[in-house]
């Protein structure tokens, strides 16, 4: 019986020895020796980092699972939850995180992972819910904020995440991870020279408390800063700014982009045509003879290459020459928006201007106009950023209906978007889709007299967990 299962079974009879691991650690007599079982559970969870680290979230998983099945540990469960997430088994990594909030209701750690995953999952209202009340009975407690601000930054809501960060630090002593954080939450308003100071902070914050490994990256980055950037708030700084990882809890152990420059832009895709080619807008790789990269929701990395530029459509075709796994990549598309339509949904990432490893956002929408009758657009009541584009649009049922268009992409007959369109967030319908992808790619849809196939409908987690690994973060050389 694996630890997951034995766990669900017996979670009654645990219930009197909440975060036991946790209370041995502080109740240890300092003269006394250290417990064996601990230390064998405090090893096994460094083991487990490791791998996480090194991207290997199945072996953290199982470090964790034999690191718990010692004795209860807070510590190595949330891991436990944190490595199937990296791995892609979204539907474990909800069912498990439940659990061990249920089981560890004592340890915020617990409550702030499990708001965060339903943010993920677009339950963002009763996320933030449960993260309030939290904060009112421990108001200085670091995971539950990180978790917060996490959200509001992701959300587009980086001006409350700024007042709530700088809330705490006014009234607690410097902390590594609210500085960053503080940093990540100014890159999002475009604040370029609070970025600066607040890394400097955060590297200094790291070293006071004796860790220099999360100090060093901050270190590294400032010392490669243009000297421009000492006065001015300008381009140059931007771009540097978002080669910086992201705050250390709950980002993922994601790859680094392998790049040369600092000057880069950003956005999002989708893998099509069983891993080979990835679908996204056509400003984003204007200029082909720059290098190009792919990251998908697993962290894997590719780079990629322009194969057809449709400018007018503003779409784009990249080829991966070393492709995704078949099963990392969405199937044959049916280029038909289905009829009639009300709800879908956004999957993307959350910031479209940075480096900044993140796991992909579900963002439930509602279709205003399934047909806005010009520039095969589609209107759709929000979307992961206002100048988002690259995102891929679904419907409740996973069927793939567009691609998001931010503002800033040129189409052709619409020189003023707000004034012919009127203001809102923009999808191009995935019948603009067919003169760019492959015809392999492309379902034709059956026609008999069967009557309609039966549509069926996932589950959230299900969604999640199929689309995860099939939409990219890109990133250009500039």
């Amino acid at each position: 019986m694996t630890y997951f299962a034995l766990k669900k079974s017996n979670q009654l009879l645990h219930r009197p020895v909440l975060s036991l691991t946790i209370g041995l650690f502080l109740a240890t007599n300092s003269i006394a020796d250290p417990n064996p079982t601990d230390t064998t559970i405090q090893n096994l969870v460094v083991q487990a980092q490791t791998a996480l680290a090194n991207g290997q979230p199945q072996q953290a998983a199982e470090l964790y699972e034999k690191a718990a099945g010692y004795g209860e540990s807070a510590t190595a469960e949330i891991g436990m939850v944190r490595a199937y997430l990296q791995a892609g088994e979204f539907k474990k990594t909800i069912a498990f995180a439940n659990l061990v909030a249920a089981e560890h209701a004592d340890v915020n750690d617990t409550t702030a992972l499990l708001a965060y995953l339903d943010d993920r999952e677009g339950q963002t209202a009763p996320a933030l819910a449960k993260l309030s009340e939290a904060l009112k009975k421990h108001p200085d407690d670091v995971a539950l904020l990180g978790a917060y601000v996490e959200i509001l930054i992701d959300r587009m809501a980086a001006p409350q995440a700024i007042q709530q960060l700088d809330a705490w630090i006014a009234k607690n002593p410097p902390h590594g991870d609210i500085y960053r954080l503080r940093a990540r939450a100014a890159l999002a308003v475009g604040n370029m020279l609070d970025v600066v100071a607040w890394r400097k902070k955060a590297a200094a914050a790291y070293e006071a408390d004796g860790q220099p490994e999360p100090a060093k990256p901050l270190r590294d980055w400032l010392a490669h800063l243009p000297d421009t950037t000492a006065t001015d708030n300008n381009t140059s700084l931007h771009t540097l700014a978002t080669t910086s990882t992201n705050s250390r809890w709950p980002a993922p152990y994601f790859k680094a982009f392998p790049l040369q420059t600092n000057n880069i832009k950003s956005g999002n895709g989708f893998v099509i045509d069983q891993g080979r080619h990835v679908v996204t807008y056509a400003s984003l790789v204007a200029n082909p003879s720059k290098a190009i990269w792919v990251r998908n929701g697993l962290g894997e990395i590719r780079p990629a290459e322009v194969e057809k530029l449709l400018p007018d459509q503003g779409l784009a075709l990249l080829r991966l020459p070393q492709p995704y796994p078949k099963a990392w990549s969405l199937p044959k598309l049916t280029l038909q928006t289905p009829k009639p339509l009300k709800f879908c949904f956004v999957f993307g990432y959350p910031l479209t201007d940075g480096l900044e490893a993140s796991y992909p956002l579900l963002a439930p929408s509602v279709v205003v106009r399934s047909d806005v009758g010009v520039g095969g657009l589609m209107q759709i009541s929000s979307a992961l950023n206002e100048e988002n584009s690259g995102s891929p649009v679904f419907d409740p049922s996973g069927q793939l209906i567009g691609i998001t268009l931010g503002k800033q992409e040129p189409l052709k007959g619409i020189i003023d978007r707000d004034s012919l369109l009127g203001k809102g967030a923009f999808a191009l319908r995935t019948e603009a889709l067919r003169e760019l992808l492959p015809k392999e790619t492309q379902n034709r849809p059956k026609r008999g007299k069967g009557g309609k196939a039966k549509i069926t409908y996932p589950s959230v987690e299900e969604l999640y967990e199929q689309l995860q690994p099939a939409v990219v973060s890109i990133v250009v050389a500039n």
